[in-house]
């Protein structure tokens, strides 16, 4: 289990405000750049065994199966994330379970979908070869995760401000130079989210990304970097200016060969 037990705690400990953030709409960065271009991009999914994975609390799970999904199952390694999604929706079969541990048959899902899940994650290898497994030849695995330009930038969180900047500064004498961020080099990132929430994550650049999930037999399809729904300019214009220009995460659409 590569997911840092640090990040886990956090989500045990927060899950009721998780889950109120979550169906109130209060966590801007999901309700109106992300979720809208992940349902957008769900395919035909009427009869079909869909996986949800990191599923949390289980809303994307429900709508799902909405959508027509003869059965939805939904895993998350937080076991208190699980319990909440358990009684919230009863009709989904909900797991506490880890992606790279997957005990599921060969081929058992049409589509596989996770959102804002992979980035937890230090090497994406084990968990891509058993999402690869579980999928039907032809299956599609859609998932969101950080957009590396903006995640990889310089992280200053401050009273007043926060600040993310990606860039140098040189000066003309040649010698005197700063950076911020790092885009280029795979790490781990050590962050506060909320004002109390302290999670790790991981930044790696997108060439890296790509050749992790090519490698492990599948075929980028689709690749959609979505700006803030209009609908966001009435909540916090601030928001809705920023990520008209500037991307908070990377979805990827891939095909298993």
């Amino acid at each position: 289990m590569s997911i840092k037990r640090k990040t886990i705690k956090s989500y045990n400990t927060y899950a009721k405000k998780w889950a109120e953030k979550i169906r109130n709409g209060e966590n801007i960065a999901h309700t109106y750049p992300e979720k809208p271009a992940m349902y957008k991009k769900i395919p035909n999914i009427q009869n079909k065994s869909i996986l949800c994975v990191g599923c949390g609390t289980g809303e994307e799970c429900q709508h799902l199966l909405k959508l027509g999904a003869r059965r939805v199952t939904g895993i998350d390694i937080s076991e208190e994330l699980i319990n909440l999604a358990k009684k919230t929706f009863p009709k989904i079969n909900f797991q506490v379970a880890d992606v790279e541990h997957l005990n599921f048959l060969d081929g058992e899902f049409d589509f596989v979908y996770s959102s804002l899940t992979m980035h937890y994650l230090k090497d994406w290898s084990p968990a891509l070869k058993n999402i690869h497994r579980v999928l039907r030849p032809g299956g599609i695995f859609l998932f969101s995760t950080h957009h590396p330009v903006k995640w990889g930038a310089q992280t200053l969180r401050r009273k007043p401000k926060n600040a993310f900047i990606l860039g140098y500064e040189k000066f003309k004498d040649g010698k005197q130079f700063k950076i911020y961020g790092d885009y280029l080099n795979e790490r781990k990132i050590e962050d506060v989210w909320f004002g109390d929430f302290p999670v790790s994550y991981y930044h790696k650049p997108i060439s890296k990304i790509f050749k992790e999930v090519t490698s492990a037999g599948f075929e980028i399809s689709d690749i959609i970097e979505p700006k803030a729904i209009p609908r966001a300019h009435r909540v916090r214009e601030n928001f809705w200016r920023i990520h008209q220009k500037i991307p908070l995460f990377l979805i990827i659409e891939a095909k298993r060969h």
